[in-house]
């Protein structure tokens, strides 16, 4: 490992973190990469993921993207000169 970092914690965090380390074997430092790596995986989603809370948000066919006859007269609106 290459990265030294140094952190404050308040009292009560330093106590719980000191108490899982304790549950489960861990080190701190163990417990502190663990959280690291849980967070920054959160935050690396997708667009899907991004958009997942937004399904149901617009009613409409289910077949919209996909059924030609929904599609008739797209891009023949009017022009822009």
């Amino acid at each position: 490992m290459s990265t030294v970092l140094t952190v404050r914690l308040d009292p009560s965090l330093d106590a719980a973190l000191e108490q899982e380390a304790e549950r489960s074997g861990s080190t701190k430092g163990e417990i502190v990469r663990e959280a690291i790596r849980e967070r920054l995986s959160r935050t690396r989603s997708s667009a899907l993921d991004a958009l997942r809370g937004l399904d149901g948000l617009v009613t409409g066919p289910e077949d919209l993207s996909t059924n030609k006859r929904h599609l008739s007269g797209l891009g023949r609106g009017r022009r822009r000169r």
